[in-house]
C-alpha cells in the first residue's frame, strides 16, 4: 500500500539536512513497528520519496513523504504510533492512502506557500513600502544559479500571492521544475528595495504548505481519506 505522510519540521530539527531526515524516518518506521515494503536487490531499503527538501534553517508546517507499507495496516494507528516515537520538531499531521498510479510526490509539486517574519528592528513602514513596490512591478530580474546554468529570471510571474501585515509576509510561489523561486530570494529582493544589506538572521522562514495543480494541498491530491 502506497501512502502519503504530512509532517512538520520545526524547532532544532530545522537544521537537519535531507539525508538526516531520511535516516530519521527510517528509524521512526522501525521504532513504531510499521511494516515497510523494501526494494529488491543486494542492498534492500525502505521505499520512500520526499516532496521538496528544505534548506537548512527553514521550518515547515507542511512537509510530505511518500512511501510503501505492507497492506492491512490501519493508517490512523500508524500515525499515532509514529507520533509516539517521533520526538521534538517532527509531528505527523496525517497519513493518507495514495490512489493507484498516483504521480510521485516530487513531480506533483506546483506551488509552495511561506511565512516570513521580519525582525522587530526593521522598520515596518519600509517593509510595507518595499512589498508594495514589488507587487506593483511588472518585471523584476534576479540572477539565478543552478548546477547546470546561470541566468536572469523574472520573479514576478512566479509570485502567486504576496501580502504583508505586522512584520509578517505571506507568499505563495510557483515551485517544482524550472519554475522554482525560493522564499529567501523574495526576502533578499525586499531588503534590496529597502536599501538595506541582506542579513539572514533578520528573518525567520516557515514553509506553510505544498500544493499540486490548481492549488490543491498535497494531502488531498491523488489521495484517499480512510
Amino acid at each position: 500500500m502506497k501512502i502519503r505522510i504530512k509532517f512538520t519540521k520545526e524547532a532544532s530539527v530545522k537544521y537537519l539536512g535531507h539525508l538526516d531526515i531520511m535516516r530519521f524516518f527510517q528509524r521512526c518506521f522501525n521504532r513504531a513497528g510499521v511494516k515497510m515494503v523494501y526494494s529488491e536487490g543486494f542492498n534492500p531499503h525502505q521505499k520512500m520519496s520526499f516532496a521538496m527538501p528544505l534548506g537548512l534553517g527553514i521550518e515547515s508546517a507542511g512537509e510530505y513523504l511518500d512511501c510503501e507499507i505492507a497492506d492491512g495496516q490501519d493508517l490512523k494507528d500508524v500515525e499515532k504510533r509514529m507520533n509516539q516515537v517521533s520526538g521534538d520538531g517532527f509531528r505527523i499531521l496525517c497519513v493518507r492512502k495514495l490512489k493507484e498510479n498516483a504521480k510521485k510526490v516530487m513531480a506533483s509539486v506546483s506551488y509552495a506557500s511561506y511565512q516570513i517574519r521580519f525582525d522587530n528592528t526593521l522598520s515596518e513602514e519600509m517593509i510595507a513600502r518595499s512589498v508594495g513596490e514589488l507587487k506593483s512591478s511588472k518585471s523584476y530580474l534576479v540572477h539565478k544559479k543552478t548546477k547546470k546554468k546561470e541566468q536572469d529570471v523574472d520573479i514576478i510571474p512566479q509570485i502567486i500571492e504576496l501580502s504583508y501585515r505586522d512584520q509578517t509576509l505571506l507568499l505563495t510561489l510557483r515551485a517544482g521544475g524550472d519554475q522554482n523561486i525560493k522564499a529567501e530570494t523574495i526576502a533578499n529582493v525586499l531588503f534590496d528595495l529597502m536599501g538595506i544589506e541582506y542579513h539572514r538572521e533578520k528573518i525567520t522562514i516557515m514553509r506553510l504548505e505544498l500544493f499540486a495543480e490548481d492549488l490543491i494541498p498535497l494531502q488531498d491530491y491523488e489521495t484517499i481519506r480512510l
